[in-house]
């Protein structure tokens, strides 16, 4: 890790260049795919664009694979930046309903491929539980496949303690095990 200081902000246009070399290399963010190279095209042509619509909050309902319908929570979609150099993001929801609660958490990461295994997505963790504590969230649940023993380290790190393997998929094709994780630092 380099010594420039590493922030959590909301997606700014002067690292919109350092975002799309990452998503060419294959980064995403938790359980979304890879963008395609016509989706990153898109991006491309109109940056303010998807800069705005990474934050737009959603209303009303979703459906999840196997036809449990849920209501969208608050999130942020969050930056992680060293300088200008995108490195990560976080999807932080700011409450649960209860998909989330039995599957997806209050938090969804992903590190760019060029930058896991460095120690970013345990930095990225820490400062969202800074910003939680911040807004009076007590705690944080997380998810990771059992499958994810690197998730789980990151999650461990940070405080992370294990309530148990959630069975409920909604279709995903994955188990998750969940931790509470407090926010105060």
């Amino acid at each position: 890790m380099s010594s420039e200081i590493v922030s959590l902000d909301l997606p700014r246009a002067q690292a919109v260049p350092s975002y799309i070399e990452a998503l060419q290399e294959g980064y995403y963010l938790g359980i979304q795919p890879v963008k395609t190279p016509e989706e990153i095209a898109e991006i491309q042509v109109d940056p303010n664009a998807h800069l705005q619509s990474l934050n737009e909050q959603k209303t009303g309902t979703f459906e999840t694979p196997d036809g449990t319908v849920t209501n969208f929570v608050p999130y942020e979609t969050l930056w992680l930046i060293q300088g200008d150099t995108f490195i990560g993001s976080v999807s932080f929801r700011h409450e649960l309903n209860e998909v989330l609660e039995n599957f997806g958490g209050h938090i969804g990461y992903g590190i760019r491929p060029s930058y896991v295994g460095k120690g970013y997505a345990t930095q990225a963790l820490y400062l969202t539980r800074k910003k939680a504590f911040s807004m009076g969230i007590d705690r944080l649940l997380l998810t990771c496949s059992p499958e994810n023993p690197a998730s789980e380290k990151v999650i461990v790190k940070n405080g992370g303690e294990f309530i148990d393997i959630s069975y409920k998929t909604y279709g995903y094709k994955m188990l998750t095990k969940r931790y509470w994780v407090h926010t105060k630092t």
